[in-house]
């Protein structure tokens, strides 16, 4: 009698769905063209206006490659994992449809939802 309990038990810890990773919040991220946008910014800055104008012209331009790399459609999503361990990772995806609380695995950079 304990060996079909003891069969379930290891089909149950084998599983993928045990073994998943977890959504635990998504954003919308921009931080490549803000990255962009901010060091040409600063560095036009520098170029026209000295120290101030570096300042300034690095946040100026960080807000307007966020804002173009919005309107070209380039957003990626930002998506913070829970792994089994309780590991916190955030991982930069092109993905959609991934939502809070969703079981995914992961291979490198991709996520795939795990199907039950």
């Amino acid at each position: 009698m304990k060996k079909p309990i003891l069969l379930f038990s290891v089909m149950l810890l084998t599983s993928t769905a045990v073994h998943a990773d977890e959504v635990v919040t998504v954003h919308k991220d921009r931080a490549v063209g803000g990255g962009f946008g901010g060091l040409s910014g600063f560095m036009l800055g520098a170029a026209v206006g000295g120290p101030i104008g570096a300042l300034v012209g690095g946040g100026l331009g960080y807000f307007t490659g966020q804002g173009l790399q919005q309107a070209a459609g380039l957003e990626h999503n930002l998506y913070v994992i829970k792994t089994e361990e309780g590991e916190i990772s955030r991982l930069r995806a092109s993905d959609e449809g991934l939502m809070p609380g969703q079981q995914v695995e992961r291979e490198g950079s991709r996520l795939a939802a795990v199907r039950p």
